[in-house]
């Protein structure tokens, strides 16, 4: 029994270093049903301009670390008032001539604070303004699951 028991945490890290996709429970204890909980897509779809309209991802939810970035899909939060820390993905002149170095100076992740509603799923969006703000979206209690998951998005009904 002991070695079946030491067998399941390997088997488990492999199968989550893989290509697989996971969620976040933002909330302690057993996972609760989908109307009394709120959804949030943890990164915003390819931009077609990278140079002038960011991707969003989303680091930390009420200062813990939001899942493995770039394979959290999207987390589970309870009703309420919480605060974003969002990275931004852009590329500028400056980081094509020094790289990672002026992306962490000058590319630093923001601060949001955003409420949601049971039921409902939220994504961001970039609202290209002078202050560079980001918004949550309200896609309401029927949003495709599909959309949530990077793999599947296109293939999503109202994405």
């Amino acid at each position: 029994m002991k070695h079946r028991a030491a067998l399941v945490p390997i088997v488990s890290m492999f199968a989550v270093a893989g290509c697989a996709e996971v969620t976040y429970q933002g909330y302690a204890g057993e996972p609760k049903q989908s109307t009394d909980i709120a959804v949030v897509r943890l990164w915003t779809a390819t931009q077609s301009n990278i140079f002038s309209s960011p991707g969003l991802i989303i680091l930390s939810i009420d200062g813990v670390e939001a899942g493995s970035v770039g394979r959290t899909s999207h987390a589970y939060l309870l009703p309420g008032e919480h605060e974003l820390e969002i990275k931004f993905i852009q590329v500028k002149a400056y980081n094509l001539l020094c790289g990672a170095i002026c992306d962490a100076i000058f590319n630093k992740p923001r601060i949001m604070k955003a409420t949601v509603a049971a039921g409902h799923t939220y994504t961001m969006r970039y609202v290209n303004d002078e202050q560079g703000t980001v918004v949550l979206d309200d896609r309401g209690t029927s949003y495709d699951g599909r959309c949530l998951l990077a793999r599947e998005y296109k293939s999503g009904n109202n994405c």
